[in-house]
């Protein structure tokens, strides 16, 4: 959820959202995806071309696996938009519901091509599923569907004849049914397929032409929004993972915002993922011609010869060789500006606009309700810093034991820490806030 334009930031010219501040004219990443928005990859063109061969000329049961947010959803629909521009065949695209899953009698009304139809059996459904005219049907999420829908698919994969001609069936997941040993179901269905297709990671080259279709579809057409290196770290940090490039993309637009970034750039990433390490320097090859080849040999025998000569000196000597006393370092005198040298000043306290500070806190209030702790840190730490006492205190809350939520982690000398800048800053509140957490 993007936060809206404030009349008063139209009057200052601020921006008050990361759409403004990159002059995006809606959220590139996240929404629902449709036929203007789907990229056939080529990484996927091969899984995708075998669905669409199976609707429409294959039989039977195929399962299409591939890891969470890869793009599974996207490509069953993607087959049967295709399917149907190429013919009259009735194909069904059953997905799991936000936040739930997929039901028997959402599957019985999928066989019967008559959604939310009721009153039909199981079986009154299978046996109308196998009439002609030949139909297909495509299941997202057979992994998290109840034991009573699979051994419903196991009984229709069963009941397909094998030629030509006959209905097709098609079963997504996110896990490796074929070895799901705590659900046997899962595996006996998946032992019916005639082929299992597996959806790949994107490829770096396909990652960048991901975020730049999505950004150039929002209307970031005018100018450059991310710098070279920026891209390099994103495409690195995402994985190849669509669900997790967005959700990137989204965290770092984000930053971007919060930091008063006009370009994303290598820190404006590392906001959000983190520092990374610099690439160790590599040593290039040393090549040897033949006469430096030759030359290293007759230097090594020499030395060879030479240390042998010495031991055999020693050893007929018996001489003992005292070690030549260390000789110590002179100590350099100190330095003459060291003691006349000031501290370095401190940085002087940004400014915001109004209207921004108010966006800053509000997106940051959004953000923790949706439970992103670490973006809300990002734009209450902006504000903060601008000297905004609330942000400052509803910053320290984050890291309180008090007030996190099961599973954010907490920090309490942070929490001291921005409970006595947000006091410093005017905040009574913080006061009261930092000695209860004192007393804990």
């Amino acid at each position: 959820m993007v936060a809206e334009r404030a009349p008063a930031a139209a009057e200052s010219g601020a921006p008050t959202n990361y759409l403004d501040l990159y002059g995006l004219a809606k959220p590139p990443f996240g929404g629902a995806s449709d036929s203007a928005t789907y990229i056939l990859f080529n990484s996927h063109r091969r899984v995708i071309e075998a669905l669409i061969d199976h609707v429409v000329r294959g039989s039977g049961l195929i399962v299409l696996q591939g890891e969470e947010g890869i793009g599974k959803t996207e490509t069953l629909r993607a087959a049967a938009a295709s399917v149907a521009k190429q013919s009259d065949l009735r194909t069904v695209v059953v997905s799991r519901p936000p936040n739930g899953r997929i039901s028997l009698m959402q599957l019985v009304s999928a066989l019967q091509g008559r959604p939310g139809a009721e009153g039909t059996s199981t079986e009154d459904a299978i046996t109308q599923f196998l009439a002609p005219p030949r139909k297909a049907l495509l299941l997202d999420d057979v992994d998290l569907m109840p034991q009573d829908c699979v051994r419903s698919l196991i009984s229709l994969a069963q009941r397909i004849p094998s030629q030509s001609g006959s209905p097709a069936l098609v079963v997504a997941s996110s896990g490796d049914v074929t070895a799901a040993s705590e659900r046997p179901d899962l595996a006996e269905l998946a032992g019916l397929a005639r082929n299992t297709l597996r959806l790949p990671r994107l490829a770096p080259f396909e990652v960048q032409q991901y975020i730049e279709r999505s950004l150039w579809i929002s209307g970031g057409t005018t100018r450059r929004l991310i710098n070279t290196d920026a891209m390099k770290l994103l495409i690195a940090r995402s994985g190849g993972v669509p669900v997790a490039i967005g959700r990137l993309m989204e965290a770092v637009l984000m930053a971007g915002f919060a930091r008063g970034d006009s370009m994303i750039t290598a820190k404006t990433v590392a906001s959000v993922t983190g520092p990374t390490a610099p690439p160790r320097p590599q040593r290039e090859p040393i090549e040897f011609s033949a006469t430096a080849a030759r030359g290293a040999q007759f230097a090594a025998i020499g030395l060879l010869v030479l240390g042998a000569s010495v031991f055999l000196y020693r050893g007929l000597s018996g001489r003992d060789e005292r070690p030549l006393p260390a000789v110590s370092a002179p100590r350099a005198p100190p330095h003459p500006i060291a003691a006349t040298t000031s501290p370095p000043a401190t940085k002087p306290v940004e400014t915001l606009p109004p209207a921004l500070m108010a966006a800053l806190m509000k997106r940051g209030d959004e953000a923790v309700a949706l439970g992103d702790v670490a973006a809300a840190r990002l734009l209450y730490q902006r504000a903060a810093e601008a000297g905004n006492a609330p942000a400052a205190t509803a910053l320290a809350k984050t890291y309180d034991p008090g007030y996190a939520s099961p599973g954010q982690s907490s920090d309490p000398a942070r929490a001291v820490e921005w409970y006595s800048k947000a006091l410093a800053l005017g905040d009574p509140q913080a006061g009261a806030l930092l000695n209860k957490l004192e007393g804990r």
